[in-house]
């Protein structure tokens, strides 16, 4: 047992002996965990929970008295501030996704390394504590009035969707370039990088960033958010002073983002910053259409290669369908080389819209960006590619305000009023 006050609360409820003795061999090597209580039922567990209020709960699928994922909403529905982390002998997608649905906020298998059993703990406590401080927080400002907004120019952020219908084309490295390009256009911009990918998401590494936390955390609050739990849950780039939204960490946890979830996430960022750069792969889930709809400018990527342009053709007919402008898409030619026949004007000829900037193919300093695990921008900033990802930044702006300024009423594919 640990002494330190500010140890991480840990019960376990678990009903084979052996798995008993080794995650509490395995918890005890953990330095600033503390398990204080082992349960072999359900019913003694909400006891439990209720005299102590630990911060996370370890709970098995099959206990004798209650299945795992029942006791997992019970938990959640009467003691909110206590997280819950399933343990299953096995990893079915089927079992990951109850317990996600009904609230547990990670899962593991018997067989958890020390490591993966320290971050997932390391996770659970972090929201717990998150959820705790939210509660105890006055829900007005001085003389009963609601807190200003802090942060930002306005409460009318850009958002800027950073899409490719084909994959590998280099959206994530656009993105996280895009990001730090606006806060170099714009020195007194809030930026922040939403990593849209839900299932793959990596844009964090980008940064040399790893953090126990991501938009998942978001999703349980999603209709009471502050921007002290969204800023808890981010990175911040202290290199940079860029902040960073990760991806959930597992991918059958992206199931949990709908696009209304996601879109309530991206306008409750629009309060509070001024451009919300946001990262997708290229499959048009609920996620990444909300991002598409949510945008005031669209960086579309592609590439000189036959399949590249027919995936853009195809995708550009979709948003003419939709009812969206032109106006917001800014189309981007990724890996540029002028001695491809496929030349920019062929390209625009193809999609029936201009290119507005090509970014030239520079392998060794992408190469290098990625060693590194630092942008383009800050690795060689006088560097061609570096000088073309500025120009995209500034077109992307003025692009934004002029749509920002525009009369024209924008058809939105979510609704979260």
């Amino acid at each position: 047992m640990h002494s330190d006050l500010s140890a991480i609360s840990v019960i376990l409820v678990e009903n084979i002996p052996q798995m008993i003795k080794h995650l509490q061999k395995t918890i005890g090597l953990i330095d600033d965990i503390e398990l204080v209580n082992s349960c072999m039922s359900a019913q003694e567990a909400i006891e439990v929970i209720r005299d102590l209020k630990p911060e996370v709960a370890l709970i098995e699928y099959n206990l004798p008295d209650m299945n795992g994922i029942n006791l997992t909403e019970i938990i959640r529905k009467e003691f909110p501030h206590t997280q819950v982390v399933l343990i299953s002998q096995d990893n079915y997608t089927d079992i990951v996704l109850q317990a996600i649905r009904t609230g547990a906020c990670d899962f593991i298998t018997h067989e958890v390394s020390i490591k993966e059993l320290s971050d997932v703990l390391h996770r659970a406590a972090a929201l717990a504590r998150s959820e705790r401080q939210k509660s105890s927080a006055p829900a007005l400002g001085p003389g009963g009035t609601a807190p200003a907004p802090m942060g930002g120019k306005g409460a009318n952020g850009q958002v800027i969707t950073v899409y490719s219908p084909k994959g590998g084309v280099g959206t994530t490295t656009i993105a996280a370039n895009l990001a730090l390009a606006l806060m170099d256009i714009d020195h007194e911009a809030r930026v922040v990088l939403v990593d849209g990918s839900m299932q793959f998401g990596d844009v964090h590494l980008f940064f040399n960033e790893l953090g126990q936390l991501s938009v998942l955390d978001l999703v349980p609050r999603l209709y009471d958010l502050d921007l002290q739990l969204v800023e808890s849950v981010m990175l911040l780039n202290r290199a940079t002073g860029l902040y960073i939204l990760p991806a959930p960490p597992r991918p059958e946890f992206a199931e949990k983002i709908s696009g209304e979830n996601f879109t309530r996430i991206l306008e409750f960022l629009r309060r509070y910053y001024d451009y919300i750069v946001v990262n997708t792969d290229s499959f048009i889930s609920d996620p990444v259409l909300a991002a598409l709809d949510a945008a005031e400018v669209v960086v579309l990527v592609t590439s000189q290669q036959i399949n590249a342009i027919r995936n853009t053709r195809l995708f550009l007919d979709l948003w003419d369908a939709f009812g969206m402008s032109r106006d917001r898409v800014a189309m981007v030619v990724n890996r540029f080389n002028s001695d491809n026949p496929i030349t920019v004007e062929k390209i625009s000829e193809r999609l029936k819209h201009a290119v507005t900037v090509t970014l030239p193919d520079d392998p060794e300093l992408t190469q290098k960006s990625d060693a590194l695990g630092q942008p383009v921008l800050r690795v060689n900033k006088s560097a061609e590619l570096s000088q073309a990802i500025m120009t995209l930044g500034e077109n992307v702006r003025k692009r934004g305000i002029a749509i920002e300024r525009s009369d024209e009423v924008r058809m939105r594919l979510f609704s979260i009023a």
